[in-house]
């Protein structure tokens, strides 16, 4: 089991074709897309009930639209030096951390290690693996004092009652 999982993509990101990263990002800026786009009524709704319909007649109809435009110009300037400043960063980053995995895969511990480190015997190590509904109890200074299988079915952990 272990050689399986050291062949998960998130563990092994160069594994990933660069045709299929760039793939995942289209697909994933289109459902990001896809996603505001819902949230259009609502805020639409929101504009309306907090009288956004005065701001436009204020600002458009009656002649201010020279003043909107400045204010939008400035609204776009402060948003280009954000994207600026933020894809500048990004790009030391990828740099600097270019061709590094840093990540590491942890090693395999044996069954003798996990019951010396948390001071369990063999069976109690088995029922903690492989029972269905384990109980665990704690002692005074946060060690294992109690494992044992509990007799409550499955079925009746989820009903509320037990």
């Amino acid at each position: 089991m272990a050689a399986a999982e050291e062949q998960i993509t998130i563990q092994s990101p160069e594994l990933l074709t660069r045709s299929r990263r760039t793939g995942d990002t289209m697909v994933t800026g289109v459902m990001w897309a896809v996603y505001m786009y819902l949230w259009v009524p609502l805020i639409s709704l929101a504009a309306w009930l907090l009288g956004f319909e005065f701001g436009y007649d204020a600002m458009v109809r009656a002649g201010g639209a020279a003043g909107l435009q400045e204010v939008l110009w400035w609204y776009g300037l402060v948003i280009a030096l954000i994207f600026i400043a933020v894809a500048s960063w990004s790009a030391s980053n990828r740099r600097r951390f270019r061709h590094r995995n840093r990540r590491r895969a942890s090693g395999v511990i044996g069954d003798e290690q996990l019951r010396e480190t948390f001071g369990v015997s063999k069976a109690d190590l088995e029922c903690l693996r492989y029972g269905r509904v384990v109980k665990v109890a704690f002692g005074e200074r946060a060690e294992l004092s109690q494992i044992s299988e509990s007799p409550v079915p499955i079925a009746r952990l989820g009903s509320g009652s037990g």
